[in-house]
């Protein structure tokens, strides 16, 4: 098995037919078709199911598309990261980014940075904090974006941000007082709160001995502010995410609480040197 009959078979994965496979890699059909063979040869396995209609995957080929596709990532960033070893001048960085990140990137320096060096490519990855964390530790991504807490030995961080959590209020909710609120002052309303966030605030409510009502539970907090615009309940989400998308039909009440505080911080594997090219961008924030 090699890199080039793992593209040929992602090809053909993708296109889901050889003939238009071999279209898009400039090729005839049966050469196509015997690497293809071959590949399967040597694996022992059935990796496509063939018909007049085109090909399927077999379950076999399902797996080997996950994994032809990190093995062609990484040779991509490998055959990058050598060639820009230099100088940090071009090539592609591979970021993983939180969807509570917005505001963060890009920004004004980065934007610098890609003006200077139009030759960087940014490739962004967007999971959980953790999903990320598991990136990093794979060397799948390069650099990540993450938010606190998380535990995570081994890895460097430069902070960027920190900031508190808000309550994102719509109108039919906000019978409120003061403009800023007390975590007591959530117990009365039906709460939508950022699923990384559940484990710290079920503390928080425990510990104070209170038992809102979560009507939504959510995995992005835009999607928390979403729902809160839509009239569904309170949704607590950091400062950054509602001051950016939230809308006219809600209010953002600061919540005056210290432990509900959160941090954006930029991590990477400290255990490895930053080539040039990462310098350059960890140093753009």
């Amino acid at each position: 098995m090699n890199f080039r009959q793992l593209e040929y078979f992602l090809a053909v994965a993708n296109a889901g037919q050889i003939t238009a496979a071999a279209q898009q890699l400039h090729m005839a059909q049966p050469p196509l078709s015997y690497q293809l063979k071959q590949l399967e040869a040597d694996l022992g396995v059935t990796l496509l199911n063939r018909s007049a209609t085109g090909t399927t995957l077999t379950p076999a080929g399902q797996l080997l598309r996950d994994y032809a596709q990190q093995l062609l990532d990484l040779r991509e960033r490998a055959d990058s990261q050598v060639r820009s070893l230099g100088q940090g001048l071009a090539g592609v960085l591979s970021v993983g980014v939180i969807s509570s990140s917005i505001g963060a990137t890009p920004n004004a320096k980065l934007r610098t940075l890609t003006r200077h060096y139009p030759k960087v490519q940014i490739r962004l990855f967007e999971d959980n904090t953790y999903g990320l964390i598991d990136r990093l530790s794979k060397r799948l991504i390069d650099v990540a974006i993450v938010r606190t807490p998380f535990t995570a030995p081994g890895l460097a961080s430069k902070e960027l941000a920190t900031e508190s959590m808000v309550a994102v209020v719509p109108k039919k909710y906000d019978h409120f007082p003061a403009a800023t609120l007390k975590v007591e002052d959530l117990a009365s309303v039906p709460l939508i709160i950022y699923r990384r966030f559940e484990h710290l605030f079920q503390t928080t409510f425990a510990a104070k001995q209170m038992a809102p009502f979560i009507a939504c539970t959510c995995d992005d907090a835009r999607t928390a502010v979403q729902w809160a615009e839509s009239r569904m309940g309170v949704a607590v989400v950091p400062q950054s995410v509602a001051e950016q998308t939230s809308g006219a039909q809600t209010a953002v009440r600061l919540i005056r609480y210290q432990p509900w505080r959160t941090t954006l911080k930029l991590v990477w594997p400290e255990q490895i040197t930053p080539s040039p090219l990462l310098q350059r961008f960890i140093d753009s924030y």
